[in-house]
């Protein structure tokens, strides 16, 4: 085998790209094989949708309901209770599937021709067996309706009883009709494409949907061990990868190695699929499946990763030779081949020889898993030898280019110093400071330790070359052994996942296409918006008869469907066909270009001839990866060449003249050349010469050189910052501004006038961002060091932008500007880039306690502020609402350790007691003057003790405060206890932003219950709805519906929506909403059955109105329009308690309205009217921030257009 594979990689390696490409395009073919035969797999075939029946429904009193079939024979037989008949046959007119235009379908030609012309079979036509609507058929036309254009139209024809299928006969009679230039052929029902015929990815998804689905009936119905195995094999098959991975990090690559490594290995696998088809190897796609990491686990990445060391090992990797010469990478590959090769052989020889005795084995199963594991095996041998030697030449060339690249960066960081005539001198270290930059073994950041401590250090076999040396990998000799062991346990039947005999056992004890139940047709669904339409308007047609009401009985059948296919001289061509549309033409098109017999031929030429120049100028690249470039890296330049050749440097351009530098090209075999002539000095006389040869370069130019003079010559320019646009931003701004140099920028931070932000103030914004991206100004600390607050917060903007991936927070529309970060800084956010506006709107006023309050709520959500509203203003006609406060308090709940559980327990009894309870009364309140400790409830769990203070907090929500007297408390508890321990100040006994049961039984914050009396007919007039409805939706819904869901707190419909706006707008804690939210909302009939009764109870509503977002400005501001803004003056503590009505009682007007809008069946009518419209859609949305004029304006409004300003009030449309 090696006779024949060595000249085959003699090939490859000295003809890499070409390899490569040729590789690829076979397996593009091999790859179009496998999915052909997946396309038109039997295993895929999509399934058939069951026909339907008719459905039957009677119109009674204005309403239609499903009735059964003999109903409806006996309304036309006999006319039962004065009820007629009648049949409905749709018409669904399609675009056929081929037509590639975007139009809508108008289907009016075609009606009307089949409404008047087409007859029935006994040559009846429509007008003489339709449906007349009323008694008077004389005068109204046949009912019929017809939907609008678009993708596909439905026409819908009604009858007498009994004639329906006879017109439908003539229709289907007639196959196909050409109406306006369309042809339309009559269809029975829809028709389904086969996998081979669908298109784009629509069958890939299919496929995969029906993989999954076939699995999954095998997974249900399959043994655990069966299931066990499986998955160990897909367990064992990503620890491999994660293997190859790891092991190609050791050898020095990241993703090239493991990538190539991986492709080879794939395309090995679908060179093997057809191959095993054409030697009648059956291939089941589950099996398949099933044996694919059990393949991955026997095929393994040792041997290319043995290779790949091998070639790495090599002396002349990077290293010249004696001769100065680079030896050609395909020999450095060959000799890799010549030391590893024959084992690498030997290993594939062994396991292919193992998997045929488990091809010769009657082990049903078995035999087929090996015959495929075989043929994998060989090809991947293959490919190792052919694309993987190719792989490993393209990267060996790629490693000494960067090899030459990190000495350029060494030769120009070593120059020290200059001399006075511009020679420059080298330090000390300058030669070796390129091998002690490469070669250092410490990682220079905490992200390279990290990540050397989890995946290993790069390059950890390449540190020193006697760890190089090969030595014989036990881990090829353990997977033979695994190889053995498993052939055995299948022919002694100890593991039997992949032979058929289980299968079919598994199969007859759980079959997967066991007969089942006969399920019956599915019915026409009347509910359905196209049938319903039509039964409405049916219903609507119909005049009573004599005062007396009509009752229908409609049998409405199957639709028929018809399929419009443009004619070739109709056909339209619309320009605006989709993306996917055009992509398809377009294939389409080139496939059928690629077919012709000539132009193919061109093609595969010109692919030919583009191969064949990428790999000669892979050569012409390679050439400069040689000693020669490494030379001419020190003489300033580097010039690739594609064949061994000298260069004479004149001496009158250059005052050192370096040796002649021999370029040798590393792509072909090495030949031997001819002893170079020597170079003779050049005559001192300066005599005109003619043009040189074409053997004789002039030197290069130094690029490094002139982009030093450049930069010393001219001033470093970079734009402006950009701030985000806003309507007041000036379009014309400051193109560029210029900046200092790194080391001005540093002289003048650590050098200049103290304290530091007098300095920084001398820095434009561009100087203390290259400050900021070195790590001399730590990005948090922006404020603190410019003692500007907008300048920082734009600095930091745009730090974190040009960092980022998109780039585009800088200019982006956050607003920045005219914002009192003051007030944010060490009290509401760090790392600050700007605020977040939110729509504010104002729901009511409402009347809560006789007092009118506007609800103000910040959201994104359409109807919200609406739908709150209307239920202000029912509740304002009842009275308004009525609240108590049954209990105020904040809790906190730590978790403290104690060696045993008597200690606990004796802790908790002291707690309890009335001397313990005192004094730790005592140390909790001498924090603050409002923390006044109501009550201790203890809990014990193990040797953990679970302690739940609960206390006032004035005006303030409190957390801060009871957490700094609850570690107070704790102190003097540790004197009474020391070996306790305080596990976590808050131990999730609270609770605080989490649902508990805690929080809903006893309280947290402010406990809320609210009540309000509707009257019956703001009920039906504002709510349009009926008492008897609400409190049946309300039951229904919020009582059983929540306890059928196991909620706790939950016995609502939405109070999280009006609570949580509120808190955006006031500035409470957003989070807070999960226990804040907690609410049962309760309505019962009252005064006579006439009025509704509703009532809310919401426990633990935790909100403050000092501290938090609440020195805010803006969210200030609104508390200042409830009148509830800071520290009440007089009683602490009610300002708060305040704001929790006025939110309770805001609850009650959402809940009342959105349990309307559901009892009336108007919510989702609603949001497509506000939530959705048509008008916002089309483009985004920007905030609009009023111009100075605007507002010069408004503060210039008369005092009499003030006074005939209306007084504020919102009602619900």
């Amino acid at each position: 085998m090696r006779a024949l594979l060595r000249p085959l990689s003699t090939h490859t390696v000295f003809s890499p790209i070409e390899t490569i490409v040729s590789v690829f395009v076979l397996a593009t073919l091999a790859y179009f094989h496998v999915l052909s035969g997946i396309k038109h797999s039997s295993f895929f075939e999509a399934p058939h949708p069951p026909t339907l029946r008719p459905a039957y429904a009677r119109l009674t009193d204005g309403e239609w309901e499903t009735v059964p079939q003999h109903t409806w024979a006996e309304a036309w037989k006999h006319h039962a209770d004065g009820a007629e008949a009648l049949e409905l046959q749709q018409i669904v007119f399609t675009l056929d599937d081929k037509t590639h235009t975007a139009a809508s379908l108008d289907a009016s030609a075609v009606s009307q021709h089949l409404v008047s012309e087409l007859p029935s079979l006994s040559g009846k036509h429509y007008p003489s067996i339709c449906h007349y609507p009323s008694s008077n058929a004389s005068s109204v036309a046949c009912f019929t309706s017809v939907s609008e254009p678009g993708a596909s139209t439905v026409l819908t024809l009604s009858f007498k009883p009994g004639f329906r299928e006879d017109w439908l006969a003539g229709l289907r009679r007639e196959k196909s009709l050409t109406v306006d230039g369309l042809k339309y052929e009559v269809d029975a029902g829809k028709r389904h494409p086969s996998i081979g015929e669908m298109k784009s990815s629509k069958w890939v998804a299919y496929a995969l949907s029906a993989l999954v689905l076939r699995f999954w009936e095998l997974t249900k119905k399959a043994d655990s061990l069966d299931i066990l195995v499986v998955l160990t094999g897909y367990i064992l098959m990503h620890v491999t990868f994660l293997r190859l991975f790891l092991s190609s990090r050791a050898l020095g690559s990241n993703f090239w190695l493991s990538t190539g490594i991986f492709s080879s290995a794939i395309i090995s696998f679908l060179f093997s699929l057809p191959l095993c088809r054409s030697l009648d190897i059956p291939l089941d796609p589950i099996a398949l499946t099933e044996a694919l990491p059990f393949l991955v686990c026997t095929v393994g990445f040792d041997k290319p990763l043995r290779l790949a060391r091998a070639v790495l090992a090599n002396a002349h990797m990077v290293k010249p030779q004696e001769d100065g010469r680079m030896k050609p990478a395909g020999e450095v590959i060959l000799e890799a081949l010549d030391r590893v090769g024959n084992v690498i052989l030997r290993d594939y020889a062994l396991e292919i020889a193992v998997l045929l005795v488990g091809v010769n084995s009657r082990v049903g199963g078995l035999k087929e898993f090996c015959a495929v594991a075989a043929v994998l095996l060989a090809m991947d041998c293959v490919m190792t030898f052919t694309l993987y030697t190719a792989v490993l030449t393209v990267m060996v060339e790629v490693r000494r280019i960067k090899k030459v690249r990190e000495m350029s960066r060494s030769r120009s960081n070593s120059i020290t110093a200059v001399t006075a005539n511009g020679t420059a001198v080298r330090g000390a270290l300058s030669r070796t400071s390129s091998k002690t930059n490469i070669t250092s073994d410490e990682p220079k950041n905490l992200r390279e330790r990290v990540s050397n401590s989890v995946i290993g250090v790069k390059g950890s076999l390449l540190k020193d070359d006697p760890r190089m040396q090969e030595v014989e990998n036990p881990m090829g000799r353990l997977k033979l052994l695994l190889i053995a062991s498993f052939l055995t346990l299948h022919i002694l039947n100890f593991c039997t996942t992949l032979t058929p005999a289980t299968t079919n056992a598994r199969h007859q004890r759980h079959p997967l296409r066991a007969t089942q139940e006969v399920v019956p047709t599915p019915r026409v669904d009347i509910t359905s918006p196209a049938i319903a339409s039509v039964l409405v308007n049916l219903a609507a047609s119909e005049q009573t008869r004599a005062g007396e009401p009509i009752e229908l009985v409609v049998k409405v059948a199957p639709p028929v469907y018809v399929h419009a296919t443009p004619t070739a001289s109709a056909a339209p061509k619309t320009a605006n066909a989709g993306t996917g549309e055009a992509i398809e033409n377009f294939m389409s098109s080139w496939s059928s270009l690629v077919g012709d017999p000539v132009i193919s031929k061109w093609i595969v030429a010109l692919l030919a001839i583009s191969v064949a120049l990428n790999g000669y100028l892979l050569k012409g690249i390679a050439a400069g990866s040689g000693l020669a470039a490494m030379r001419a890296v020190r003489t300033q330049g580097v010039r690739f060449r594609s064949r061994a050749r000298s260069i004479k440097i004149s001496e009158d351009t250059e005052e050192h003249a370096p040796a002649p530098v021999m370029f040798a090209a590393s792509a072909a075999p090495a030949v031997a050349l001819p002893e170079p002539a020597p170079v003779c000095e050049p005559e001192p006389a300066t005599v005109p010469a003619p043009a040189p040869p074409p053997a004789v370069l002039s030197r290069p130019l130094n690029l490094e050189t002139i982009d030093r003079k450049l930069q010393e010559r001219l001033p470093i320019r970079s734009p402006a910052p950009v701030e985000p646009r806003t309507p007041e931003t000036p379009a014309d701004r400051s193109a560029e501004v210029e900046v200092r140099s790194l080391a001005e920028c540093v002289d003048v931070f650590e050098n200049g006038p103290r304290p530091v932000a007098v300095a920084l103030q001398t820095l434009n914004d561009e100087e203390v961002i290259l400050l900021a991206q070195t790590g001399k100004i730590a990005p948090y600390a922006l404020e603190k060091m410019l003692g500007d607050l907008d300048r920082a917060v734009r600095i930091r903007r745009a730090l974190i932008s040009r960092a980022s991936r998109t780039k585009t927070l800088e200019t982006s529309l956050i607003p920045v500007k005219d914002y009192d970060y003051s007030r944010v800084m060490g009290a509401c956010c760090e790392n600050v880039i700007g605020y977040m506006p939110l729509p504010l709107g104002i729901a009511g006023p409402l009347k809560v306690d006789g007092l009118m309050y506007p609800i103000p709520m910040a959201t994104a959500e359409g109807t919200l502020v609406a739908s709150t509203s209307r239920g202000c203003k029912a509740l304002n006609a009842g009275g308004g609402v009525t609240t108590v406060l049954t209990y105020d308090g904040m809790t906190r709940g730590p978790a403290i350790d104690f060696p045993t559980i008597v200690r606990a327990a004796e802790a908790k009894a002291w707690i309890e007691s009335d001397e313990g309870y005192e004094t730790i009364k005592e140390a909790f309140e001498s924090t603050s003057r409002f923390a006044r400790l109501q009550r201790v409830k203890c809990a014990l769990a193990g040797r953990t003790l679970f302690v739940r203070f609960a206390t006032r907090t004035g005006d303030a929500m409190g957390m801060n405060m009871i957490s700094k007297a609850t570690e107070k408390a704790l102190e003097v508890l540790t004197r009474e206890f020391p070996e306790m321990v305080v596990l976590a100040l808050s131990g999730n006994y609270c609770t605080d932003k989490k649902p508990a049961a805690i929080n809903w039984i006893e309280g947290r914050g402010k406990s809320i219950v609210a009540e309000a009396v509707i009257p019956g007919k703001v009920v039906k007039t504002v709510l349009k709805t009926t008492v008897e409805s609400l409190c049946n939706v309300n039951t229904k819904k919020n009582l059983i519906g929540s306890a059928m869901a196991g909620s706790v707190g939950g016995f609502n419909a939405h109070a999280a929506n009006i609570l949580t706006a509120v808190f955006l707008a006031t500035g409470q804690d957003p989070a807070q909403n999960v226990e804040s939210s907690n609410c049962m909302t309760l309505m019962e009939p009252t005064n006579g059955g006439e009025d509704l009764l509703m009532t809310i109870s919401m426990p633990c509503i935790e909100v403050g109105t000092i501290g938090g977002g609440t020195i805010l400005a803006p969210q200030m501001a609104v508390l200042d329009m409830l009148g509830v803004k800071g520290a009440h003056p007089t009683n602490p503590g009610q300002n708060a308690q305040q704001l929790a009505r006025i939110i309770a009682s805001a609850v009650m007007a959402g809940e009342l309205s959105l349990i309307s809008a559901l009892a009336a069946g108007h919510l989702v009518r609603a949001h497509l009217a506000h939530n959705r419209s048509q008008l916002n859609t089309p483009m985004p949305s920007r905030p609009h921030t009023p111009g100075p004029e605007e507002q010069q304006a408004h503060h210039a409004l008369p005092p009499v257009a003030a006074e005939q300003a209306k007084p504020y009030s919102v009602e619900a449309k």
